[in-house]
């Protein structure tokens, strides 16, 4: 049985330069974002796509709620768990840094929603939410989380990694656009939710391939 090792492909240069690239992007459009939010233009986009996700039908619905525990910090971090438990003997630097990368995006999250204090769509709210809108704590985990799996088995499996990465692509979008279909967030919360996640994924990889060079330096 092949072992999973990391050793055999270090995380390529124009890798770590498209992530820094794609981190500075999400900055900037966070910051665009934030100062963008009760404007006329943003108002209108968050209407329009409240207007078509927002209680479309029962079975979205429902698969928004399974959504929406998935990746709730509970959810998100028994998942990054289960694949620590995983990686433990065979990479221990993504065994330690997938909960903490969860931990981290929640934290951010938690410390943006209480400094911007953005209320919660004026719908009934199909799933549970008590806390500030801006941005989605749920988008950002499943930008985040999902990324950093991708870029950790495309250095074992580059052969594959258009297919991790348009993987990690997907399930951050449907999850962001549940948390618009609950009635939860307004879709300029799952918006600067990704661009904030990309900081957190390049800080990842910058992490790993620091550590990569230490340990084979």
């Amino acid at each position: 049985m092949r072992n999973f090792s990391l050793r055999s492909s270090a995380i390529a240069p124009d890798t770590l330069r498209r992530l820094k690239w794609l981190a500075g992007t999400g900055l900037i459009a966070f910051l665009a974002l934030t100062a963008a939010i009760d404007t006329p233009f943003l108002n209108a986009i968050d209407q329009g796509m409240s207007h078509a996700l927002y209680n479309a039908h029962p079975i979205w619905v429902a698969i928004c709620r399974v959504l929406a525990l998935l990746a709730s910090f509970p959810g998100s971090l028994l998942i990054s768990l289960c694949f620590s438990l995983w990686f433990w003997s065979r990479d221990r630097f993504a065994a330690y840094g997938l909960p903490l990368a969860v931990v981290a995006s929640w934290s951010l999250a938690g410390v943006i929603k209480y400094s911007v204090l953005r209320p919660r769509p004026e719908l009934e709210h199909l799933a549970h939410a008590n806390s500030p809108s801006f941005p989605s704590g749920h988008s950002m985990v499943a930008w985040a989380l999902p990324f950093i799996l991708a870029l950790i088995f495309s250095q074992r499996h580059p052969e594959k990694g258009r297919k991790f990465y348009t993987t990690a692509f997907l399930t951050a979008l449907i999850c962001g656009l549940a948390r618009v279909g609950l009635g939860v967030h307004h879709f300029s919360d799952v918006l600067a939710a990704y661009s904030a996640a990309m900081i957190i994924v390049a800080g990842f990889a910058i992490l790993y391939a620091k550590h990569q060079s230490r340990s084979w330096g």
